[in-house]
Protein backbone atom coordinates (compact mmCIF):
# COMPACT_ATOMS: atom_id res chain seq x y z
CA UNK A 1 0.00 0.00 0.00
CA UNK A 2 1.18 3.16 -0.75
CA UNK A 3 0.46 6.59 1.00
CA UNK A 4 0.86 10.29 -0.10
CA UNK A 5 1.83 11.82 3.92
CA UNK A 6 0.74 15.05 5.05
CA UNK A 7 3.89 17.35 4.94
CA UNK A 8 5.43 18.90 8.37
CA UNK A 9 4.96 22.35 6.62
CA UNK A 10 2.62 23.23 4.31
CA UNK A 11 3.44 26.86 3.69
CA UNK A 12 2.05 28.48 0.53
CA UNK A 13 3.36 30.98 -1.57
CA UNK A 14 7.04 31.84 -2.91
CA UNK A 15 9.41 33.93 -1.21
CA UNK A 16 12.03 34.46 -3.86
CA UNK A 17 12.11 34.47 -7.81
CA UNK A 18 15.60 34.10 -10.03
CA UNK A 19 15.22 34.67 -13.77
CA UNK A 20 18.10 32.40 -15.62
CA UNK A 21 18.25 32.46 -19.57
CA UNK A 22 17.69 29.64 -21.00
CA UNK A 23 21.41 29.44 -22.63
CA UNK A 24 23.50 29.84 -19.52
CA UNK A 25 21.48 26.69 -18.05
CA UNK A 26 22.10 22.86 -17.69
CA UNK A 27 20.76 21.00 -14.89
CA UNK A 28 21.67 17.34 -14.01
CA UNK A 29 20.12 15.31 -11.30
CA UNK A 30 18.91 18.31 -8.70
CA UNK A 31 22.01 20.36 -9.56
CA UNK A 32 21.56 23.60 -11.56
CA UNK A 33 24.68 24.81 -13.17
CA UNK A 34 24.67 28.52 -14.60
CA UNK A 35 27.83 28.87 -16.94
CA UNK A 36 27.22 32.71 -16.38
CA UNK A 37 25.44 34.68 -13.76
CA UNK A 38 25.93 38.47 -15.20
CA UNK A 39 22.04 38.15 -16.61
CA UNK A 40 20.98 35.87 -13.87
CA UNK A 41 17.95 38.32 -12.26
CA UNK A 42 16.90 38.37 -8.79
CA UNK A 43 13.60 40.15 -8.98
CA UNK A 44 12.30 41.94 -5.90
CA UNK A 45 8.64 41.28 -5.36
CA UNK A 46 5.98 42.51 -2.82
CA UNK A 47 5.50 40.12 -0.23
CA UNK A 48 2.61 37.88 -1.03
CA UNK A 49 2.28 38.81 -4.68
CA UNK A 50 4.51 35.68 -5.74
CA UNK A 51 2.59 32.75 -6.79
CA UNK A 52 3.22 29.90 -9.15
CA UNK A 53 0.78 27.73 -10.82
CA UNK A 54 0.90 24.66 -13.06
CA UNK A 55 -1.71 23.32 -15.11
CA UNK A 56 -1.57 19.95 -16.98
CA UNK A 57 -2.84 19.86 -20.20
CA UNK A 58 -4.18 16.49 -22.34
CA UNK A 59 -3.51 16.63 -25.74
CA UNK A 60 -3.12 14.10 -28.41
CA UNK A 61 0.60 13.99 -28.23
CA UNK A 62 0.66 13.27 -24.74
CA UNK A 63 0.42 15.13 -21.34
CA UNK A 64 1.76 18.79 -21.24
CA UNK A 65 1.92 21.42 -18.67
CA UNK A 66 1.30 25.03 -18.84
CA UNK A 67 3.41 26.58 -15.94
CA UNK A 68 3.64 30.20 -14.96
CA UNK A 69 5.25 31.85 -11.93
CA UNK A 70 4.19 35.40 -11.37
CA UNK A 71 4.57 38.69 -9.21
CA UNK A 72 4.66 42.44 -8.80
CA UNK A 73 7.76 44.78 -8.65
CA UNK A 74 7.14 47.79 -7.03
CA UNK A 75 8.08 51.07 -9.02
CA UNK A 76 8.04 52.77 -11.90
CA UNK A 77 11.86 53.43 -12.01
CA UNK A 78 14.00 53.85 -14.99
CA UNK A 79 16.27 50.61 -13.75
CA UNK A 80 13.28 48.54 -13.61
CA UNK A 81 12.07 49.79 -17.12
CA UNK A 82 15.72 48.52 -18.44
CA UNK A 83 15.43 45.42 -16.72
CA UNK A 84 11.61 44.34 -18.01
CA UNK A 85 12.97 45.68 -21.38
CA UNK A 86 15.78 43.19 -21.48
CA UNK A 87 13.68 40.36 -19.74
CA UNK A 88 11.27 40.83 -22.54
CA UNK A 89 13.02 40.02 -25.20
CA UNK A 90 14.83 36.73 -23.95
CA UNK A 91 13.54 33.43 -23.45
CA UNK A 92 14.04 32.09 -19.30
CA UNK A 93 14.36 29.68 -17.07
CA UNK A 94 12.93 30.00 -13.74
CA UNK A 95 14.38 29.04 -10.25
CA UNK A 96 12.33 29.97 -6.99
CA UNK A 97 11.89 29.38 -3.70
CA UNK A 98 8.77 28.50 -1.95
CA UNK A 99 7.35 29.26 1.35
CA UNK A 100 8.88 25.61 2.80
CA UNK A 101 12.22 26.82 1.99
CA UNK A 102 12.46 24.51 -1.27
CA UNK A 103 13.62 25.57 -4.32
CA UNK A 104 11.86 24.46 -7.87
CA UNK A 105 13.08 25.15 -11.41
CA UNK A 106 10.51 25.90 -14.27
CA UNK A 107 11.56 25.24 -17.84
CA UNK A 108 14.81 23.73 -18.84
CA UNK A 109 17.09 24.92 -22.07
CA UNK A 110 14.88 22.85 -24.64
CA UNK A 111 11.66 24.48 -23.48
CA UNK A 112 11.88 27.66 -21.66
CA UNK A 113 9.78 30.65 -20.77
CA UNK A 114 8.41 33.64 -21.97
CA UNK A 115 7.93 36.95 -19.96
CA UNK A 116 5.12 39.41 -20.12
CA UNK A 117 4.70 42.18 -17.72
CA UNK A 118 2.56 45.43 -17.34
CA UNK A 119 3.02 48.57 -16.05
CA UNK A 120 0.71 50.35 -13.74
CA UNK A 121 0.51 53.19 -11.59
CA UNK A 122 -2.72 53.05 -9.83
CA UNK A 123 -5.10 55.45 -10.05
CA UNK A 124 -4.94 57.54 -6.94
CA UNK A 125 -2.10 58.27 -4.74
CA UNK A 126 -2.41 54.92 -2.13
CA UNK A 127 -2.56 52.74 -5.67
CA UNK A 128 0.38 50.57 -6.44
CA UNK A 129 2.91 51.68 -8.92
CA UNK A 130 4.65 48.79 -10.76
CA UNK A 131 5.13 45.98 -13.00
CA UNK A 132 3.12 42.75 -12.72
CA UNK A 133 4.66 40.07 -14.85
CA UNK A 134 4.39 36.57 -15.85
CA UNK A 135 6.74 33.74 -16.92
CA UNK A 136 4.89 31.20 -18.54
CA UNK A 137 5.12 28.23 -21.49
CA UNK A 138 4.29 24.53 -22.29
CA UNK A 139 6.71 22.27 -20.87
CA UNK A 140 6.61 18.72 -20.79
CA UNK A 141 7.41 17.93 -17.58
CA UNK A 142 6.28 19.59 -14.18
CA UNK A 143 8.53 21.68 -12.36
CA UNK A 144 11.13 19.87 -10.36
CA UNK A 145 12.95 20.32 -6.72
CA UNK A 146 16.44 21.13 -7.17
CA UNK A 147 19.18 21.85 -4.75
CA UNK A 148 20.11 26.01 -4.75
CA UNK A 149 23.13 26.76 -7.12
CA UNK A 150 23.87 30.23 -6.13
Amino acid sequence: MKTINKPHDNLGGLTKIWAIPYDVFSISGKNISVSDTSNVYIIYCTPETMEFSEPKKLTDAGTNYTPSVSGFTPGDTEANLEAFEYIDARKWVILFKDGNGQYKVVGNQFRPLNHDNTLASGKDTIGRAGYTFSFSGDTLKRAKFVNFPF
